[in-house]
């Protein structure tokens, strides 16, 4: 006999993927508060040593400058496009540089020490040798 009753077939199991949705919640729940507790920690810590060092303000050491008074020299300079630039003072310092390298000039008066110009130097200097220590031996 054929069997002409056609039920549906049971149910298939359904598997889950695995995931669980609760667990990812909490975990961002909990790593919010924690970061956010963190946070609270830090802002309090950088209060209370805010406070501390306003409690603590010692007199400047007598050695130090006066406050807004820019250190001695030399000082970097910003590279700015106009005169005051570092592009125009290292212009202007080699400008200065050459023209005391070419020229006569007192070192110091007082003392008689003269500047003479770099190449007259040099050919003074192939023309009498440099100096040289007598030998003991002799």
């Amino acid at each position: 006999m054929a069997d002409t009753k056609h039920g549906a077939a049971p149910p298939l199991p359904v598997e889950g993927d695995g995931v669980s949705y609760s667990g990812i919640v909490w975990f961002v729940v909990i790593l919010t508060v924690t970061t956010l507790a963190c946070q609270a920690l830090m802002w309090g810590m950088f209060a209370v040593l805010r406070d501390r060092e306003s409690s603590q303000d010692l007199a400047r050491s007598p050695l130090a400058a006066p406050q807004g008074q820019a250190p001695p020299g030399p000082n970097l300079l910003a590279m700015l496009p106009d005169a005051h630039g570092e592009p125009a003072a290292l212009k202007d310092f080699r400008e200065k540089e050459e023209q005391v390298l070419h020229s006569f000039g007192w070192v110091d008066q007082n003392a008689g020490t003269v500047r003479i110009p770099i190449d007259r130097a040099k050919d003074l200097l192939l023309q009498r040798g440099l100096p040289t220590r007598a030998e003991a031996g002799k």
